[in-house]
């Protein structure tokens, strides 16, 4: 019966839902007390339903929450991919691997869909991260929200490839779009050390970055949902590029409303979020076009 045991456990692929079931057992016992509030410390909680929220977090949709938690989750902060996990809340258990890991900001993935508000644990009942209801929120983001309430900015956008994609030229000075972040803090860059030492960053503290073997000192700041350097101004747009809040002085010089849209930046048209950010990269005094009842309106920005 031990030999047996040993196989299931080490050929997990070739199981059946049930026996899958069978060896998450305990975990499920262990995690089987979870509702809707996953408990992270003696008084904060975390929870996907956005109610009384004492932080929100427009990135991921976490809401931690003032909670008495007479038990807590012990996180695990190192999952390896392509084991298997499971998603568990009070009666439900799915069961799949660690499929994908999140770049950034971005859930991570199972293979299975997971429960909203559940428990992400491994195969050892480790609790790796909070199932959001599509995917999960790894362990280290979870404490970092719980615990600050905020995530590390230093006015630099990059990709997967740690190339820059877009920066606030407030903030930044000279550096260009599409140089590469060779090195954070004097270890290679990654989305991980990205992660680790910008996003995971405490406010006001100072992280050395290698962009093409020059050295820069950023200071951390907070990080501010579809912020763009328009904020400067006074000017705040949505994910749609319209308009969401203007200064009275713009507003009554131009007679124009909210919900105007978007349109071009120096002339250039542009046609989504990620366009503008690119484009106000460049400049800090621009122009900007916008469309507000059908009529086009040339705004400069000095």
């Amino acid at each position: 019966m031990k030999k047996i045991k040993l196989i299931l456990i080490l050929f997990p692929i070739f199981l059946f839902s049930k026996t899958i079931y069978f060896d998450f057992s305990p975990c499920y016992q262990k995690f089987k007390f979870i509702t809707n509030e996953i408990p992270v410390t003696k008084t904060k909680s975390v929870t996907f339903n956005k109610k009384n929220c004492l932080y929100y977090d427009e990135f991921t949709g976490m809401c931690v929450i003032n909670h008495k938690n007479k038990k807590r989750v012990n996180f695990f902060d190192s999952p390896k991919l392509g084991w298997w996990a499971s998603s568990i809340k009070k009666n439900k258990i799915y069961v799949g691997n660690y499929a994908s890991e999140g770049l950034f900001l971005t859930p991570s993935k199972l293979s299975i869909k997971s429960i909203k508000n559940s428990v992400i644990s491994d195969m050892f009942c480790r609790a790796i991260g909070v199932g959001n209801g599509d995917g999960f929120i790894k362990a280290d983001l979870v404490k970092h929200f719980v615990n600050y309430g905020y995530w590390g900015d230093i006015g630099i956008d990059v990709d997967e490839n740690m190339n820059i994609v877009s920066f606030d030229p407030f903030y930044v000075k000279d550096i260009k779009i599409g140089e590469k972040i060779e090195k954070i803090n004097e270890k290679r860059a990654t989305p991980k050390t990205f992660t680790k030492y910008i996003l995971e960053g405490i406010l006001g503290k100072s992280v050395t970055v290698t962009i093409n073997h020059r050295k820069y000192n950023f200071k951390i700041r907070k990080k501010r949902y579809l912020f763009t350097p328009l904020s400067y101004y006074g000017i705040e747009v949505n994910k749609n590029l319209v308009i969401t809040k203007l200064p009275s002085k713009i507003k009554n010089r131009y007679y124009i409303n909210i919900g105007a849209k978007l349109i071009e930046v120096n002339n250039q048209q542009i046609s989504s979020f990620t366009e503008l950010k690119k484009l106000l990269s460049t400049y800090k005094n621009v122009t900007i076009s916008i469309i507000d009842q059908g009529i086009k309106i040339k705004i400069p920005l000095r």
